[in-house]
């Protein structure tokens, strides 16, 4: 597994992920099996100079493969770019978010980029 889990300052949320490698590989029950909120959603694909990336996060505490589940968010990226999404109130989740990243934006799509996109999100 290619995920770190930090503990951070409680007032920007708690919980930071990481994920080195995202690609279309499910990375299951990121923030543990547990309700919270998602706060900030950073996608790192400068890696990639032609291939824009969609984040998917479920919340699901539990996954199968990629092109099996239906997100409950999409996020995108553009090609050789950083994406930033922050979401003041927060997004409450209820069981714990499971992720995976593809190069197209089918809902149920399986493909990986060329190259390794950074995801970090902060969630509670």
């Amino acid at each position: 597994m290619a995920t770190t889990k930090t503990t951070t300052i409680s007032e920007i949320g708690g919980i930071l992920i990481v994920d080195f490698t995202a690609d279309a590989s499910v990375e299951a029950h990121v923030t543990g099996n547990a309700s919270g909120t998602l706060y900030l959603v950073e996608i790192d694909n400068t890696a990639n100079a032609s291939d824009t990336v969609y984040l998917r996060i479920k919340d699901a505490q539990s996954a199968g493969a990629a092109g099996t589940l239906v997100p409950t968010w999409m996020f995108k990226a553009p090609p050789a770019a950083k994406a930033c999404y922050s979401f003041p109130e927060g997004q409450p989740y209820g069981t714990g978010l499971t992720m995976w990243c593809t190069s197209n934006n089918a809902e149920e799509n399986t493909s990986t980029p060329s190259s390794a996109v950074i995801v970090k999100l902060i969630a509670s």
